[in-house]
């Protein structure tokens, strides 16, 4: 049977989830449907099950009650997941090397051409601007920077769903304001975003639709109305 495409079911479709963390519920959602080209922003308190969510919805953690299907199909059997789907952690971890080899590690890894990793990061580069960082070490840059590089190398691998955990966290304003620029880009070419954020003037900018995380209850509960825009 052809694997379902991002056109044929939605993204993601998570029914009665709960996960538990020893005795307490780190994180439940009662229902919930992404759809291709969304961008969905999941806020609330620190400790209210965000990222612990968006990490189940990448199977970086488990087991969990409930459903919870990637275009379709089951997490365990969903094939696309890890070439399609990336979680980009608030902190995320750069390679020793320069920024060029962090873009092409993976490329080279599935055994592409030398000639055709090279266009692929010099292209990615310069849509997210840091064309003028590929000869930098990538255990020097600012947090601003270390984010895009490491949204870059996901993107250069082709990901078309992205999980992003506090993504203009601990920027100065001006990286935020880049950052969102370039979220912004990536939504209008049809990427599906889903954001845990803080930062209000991502949500207005960016979503769709707002998930709310109660402390309470640890529980996600989508918002009825749309978020201005």
């Amino acid at each position: 049977m052809p694997e379902p495409t991002l056109n044929d079911a939605p993204v993601f479709s998570l029914e009665a989830i709960s996960f538990p963390f020893g005795k307490q519920v780190a994180v439940s959602c009662d229902a919930l449907e992404i759809h291709a080209g969304e961008c969905v922003a999941f806020t609330g308190t620190n400790g209210s099950g965000k990222t612990t969510l968006l990490k189940l919805m990448n199977g970086l953690l488990g087991p969990f009650e409930g459903t919870l299907l990637f275009c379709g199909a089951p997490l365990s059997r969903a094939r696309a997941l890890r070439r399609r789907s990336v979680f980009l952690h608030q902190q995320p971890v750069l390679f020793t090397g320069t920024v060029r080899d962090n873009l092409a590690f993976a490329l080279k890894l599935r055994g592409m051409a030398a000639d055709t990793v090279a266009a692929r990061v010099l292209a990615t580069a310069r849509d997210l601007g840091i064309e003028a960082l590929l000869k930098r070490s990538a255990r020097g840059l600012s947090t601003g920077e270390t984010q895009r590089v490491a949204l870059g190398r996901a993107l250069a691998l082709g990901a078309d769903v992205l999980l992003l955990d506090e993504p203009t966290a601990a920027m100065d304003a001006a990286s935020q304001t880049a950052l969102r620029e370039i979220l912004f880009g990536l939504k209008t070419e049809g990427k599906t975003l889903v954001v845990s954020t803080h930062d209000e003037r991502l949500v207005t900018k960016l979503a769709d639709r707002r998930v709310v995380f109660s402390p309470e209850r640890n529980a996600a509960e989508v918002s009825k109305a749309g978020v201005e825009q």
